[in-house]
Formats: structure tokens, C-alpha cells, sequence
């Protein structure tokens, strides 16, 4: 069964923000430290946080999900 999408529901669906995976979930997800998480970003080991909403800081789950697929190759 095809599935016909419009225009509006592709819209709807960019414009749909990222989860982002806080720090305390990435911290249980890499089983690591707060300090090994922080040495790994300034290394360029793992992707950079972003800031939204002045406060808050996180990871896209992408940017993690791309980050777990390299590592496995």
C-alpha cells in the first residue's frame, strides 16, 4: 500500500525539532564519566553538544546514533 504525503506533512515534519539526549541520559548511555564525556568532545571523539534555550545542552539523538555507527565500523 503506497502512503501519498503532501507538502504540508513534509513541512510538518522538518520542522519537528531534534530530540536532544541531556547529558545525565548520555552519561548512563557511554557508561562513563562526566570528566571522560568532556575530554572525548574537546579530543573530537564525540560530536559536540549544542546549547537550546540558553540552558539547556544536549546531543541530537542523530548526531549520537551516527557517532555509535562509527564507532562499530
Amino acid at each position: 500500500m503506497k502512503v501519498n504525503t503532501t507538502i504540508s506533512d513534509r513541512v510538518v515534519l522538518l520542522r519537528q525539532p531534534q530530540q536532544l539526549i541531556r547529558i545525565n541520559k548520555m552519561l548512563h548511555l557511554l557508561d562513563c564519566s562526566r570528566t571522560t564525556l568532556y575530554r572525548w568532545v574537546k579530543a573530537g571523539i564525540f560530536p559536540q553538544p549544542i546549547i537550546r534555550g540558553g540552558r539547556t545542552l544536549g546531543w541530537p539523538e542523530q548526531a549520537y546514533d551516527d557517532w555509535l555507527k562509527e564507532q562499530q565500523s
